[in-house]
């Protein structure tokens, strides 16, 4: 939704993106909106994992803004969580490496 007018022409995708620009900041707000009323970590995890599947370069934008904040839920100790509930968790196969 970050896409301009004039970006979506050039791109040839005017029309298969909702009709509004939303900027990437914007865009972020709302994600963490979202994100703060979630009481536990695994539902955290979930929304930060649904939001990768949809947009990853949105997902690593949140993620780098606050990377301390954000780690332990994608990482350990959430993901370990996450894999004794693997079955409520799961979404598709996926990796984080940290060089």
């Amino acid at each position: 939704m970050a896409f301009t007018l004039e970006e979506r022409l050039q791109l040839g995708i005017h029309g298969l993106l909702p009709p509004c620009f939303l900027s990437q900041d914007v865009q972020v707000l709302r994600v963490l909106k979202s994100y703060e009323t979630k009481s536990n970590d695994l539902d955290k995890y979930i929304i930060l994992m649904t939001l990768q599947d949809r947009n990853e370069k949105l997902f690593y934008r949140v993620l780098t803004s606050d990377i301390e904040r954000f780690m332990p839920i994608v990482y350990t100790p959430t993901v370990g969580l996450a894999c004794q509930l693997y079955g409520l968790a799961f979404r598709r196969p996926r990796g984080l490496f940290i060089p």
